[in-house]
């Protein structure tokens, strides 16, 4: 008996391994409320659409993230002290409780703005990994190349802009700002990928490094995929269809670039006395805590 990933099931996996996994590695907190959250999630895709207990479930993704953005506003204090990681952190939060809110009018079977399904369950989880994620990976890329400035904060800059241009080109029709978005997201996302790529030649943790370098290599296919299909909808271009969109670009910026971006960045942040591989013969001991 074999599973096919349908549309559906891939937007699903989609949302609930973003409010699960994903947006708790971006934005922080208490592990227990994203538990609860990716459970109502579950709840909500397994209700009727429309139905009070699809809409009631749901509205837990922007409850918790508004907690996490009024937490994060809180502790950047004056916008005049915000510093970039403080930035990051409230552009990923922004964009966190504007994919939890279409995942509510998603499963309210609403149409806002004369969007329909499944664009609207997308903009959920577009919103998620190429807005929350794609930003937390900009700015934890800009830290840790000081030397290239100019290429991170042009990093964070076009990831923190694009969704928004991105979403105003389907509520416009203008090919400019959907297209251009795209284009813009592109650029975001490679010049994170670049400086990931520099970043796994360096020294540090080598399953981190391997991490960083498939998450930078799995990005740049599928964003020439979604330029395209971007492209399509205005002229005559070569594109893949939504169905096909999903297990590719989607598959690939998800689980490669934000999956091991993610997984990399949280391997960095462990003591390195819990990356020393145990050993069992207890007359060997490392002697280094560095693996």
């Amino acid at each position: 008996m074999s599973l096919t990933l349908t549309p559906s099931l891939g937007i699903a996996m989609a949302v609930l391994a973003g409010v699960a996994l994903v947006l708790p590695a971006c934005l922080g907190g208490e592990r227990r409320r994203w538990a609860v959250a990716a459970l109502l999630a579950l709840v909500a895709l397994a209700a009727p659409v429309g139905s009070g207990p699809a809409v009631a479930a749901a509205l837990a993704w922007p409850t918790v993230v508004l907690a996490q953005l009024a937490t994060a506003l809180r502790a950047a204090g004056p916008v005049r002290s915000w510093t970039r990681r403080d930035v990051v952190h409230l552009v990923a939060s922004v964009d966190a409780l504007v994919a939890g809110c279409w995942f509510v009018l998603s499963r309210a079977g609403a149409s806002p703005l004369g969007i329909h399904e499944p664009i609207v369950a997308l903009t959920a989880v577009h919103f998620t990994y190429a807005g929350a994620a794609a930003v937390t990976l900009a700015g934890a890329a800009a830290d840790a190349a000081p030397t290239r400035r100019a290429l991170g904060t042009g990093a964070v800059a076009l990831s923190a802009a694009a969704p928004a241009l991105v979403a105003s080109g389907f509520v416009t029709r203008s090919a400019v700002a959907q297209v251009g978005g795209a284009v813009v997201m592109t650029l975001g996302v490679w010049a994170t990928a670049g400086m990931q790529l520099a970043e796994a030649h360096r020294t540090g943790p080598r399953v981190a490094r391997l991490l960083l370098a498939v998450s930078a290599l799995s990005v740049w296919a599928p964003m020439v995929l979604a330029v395209a299909w971007a492209a399509a909808q205005h002229a005559e271009v070569a594109a893949l269809s939504i169905p096909d969109m999903i297990p590719t670009h989607g598959g690939l910026n998800a689980v490669g670039f934000v999956g091991c971006g993610l997984l990399a960045r949280w391997v960095q942040r462990r003591p390195a006395a819990d990356r020393t591989p145990r050993v069992r013969s207890p007359q060997v001991r490392p002697m280094s805590a560095t693996p």
